[in-house]
């Protein structure tokens, strides 16, 4: 089983990406590798996985796999691990969105056994 310190490495070493995170529902991070503020990308993204996961619930979508923001500079993914935390990846404009999307997928199941 790996440790969440080397999925989050191994996810960061994708081109584009320049922070990924686990964050507890709580919004308190879990651990992250990057170069931006943990903590505040934490909190805003534990609070809008929520947002979303009610979304789909009132509309009848069933679970939430993932979620992808798109802006002018980048990307933003959320996606759920268990009941208790979500996975934060933020990636530049430069960043393969597909391959970003394959990574987290990869990765998601061994989150889940690690966390």
């Amino acid at each position: 089983m790996m440790a969440v310190k080397s999925i989050l490495t191994e996810l960061n070493r994708a081109p584009g990406i320049h922070e990924t995170l686990i964050v507890g529902r709580d919004g308190f991070v879990i651990d992250n590798v990057g170069d931006m503020d943990a903590d505040e990308v934490g909190a805003v993204i534990s609070t809008a996985i929520g947002a979303v996961e009610a979304m789909g619930r009132d509309c009848s979508q069933g679970g939430l796999f993932e979620v992808m923001a798109e802006y002018k500079e980048g990307v933003i993914i959320a996606a759920p691990i268990g009941r208790d935390a979500v996975l934060g990846v933020v990636a530049d404009g430069s960043a393969n969105l597909g391959g970003i999307r394959h990574a987290v997928k990869k990765n998601m199941r061994e989150l889940e056994r690690t966390l």
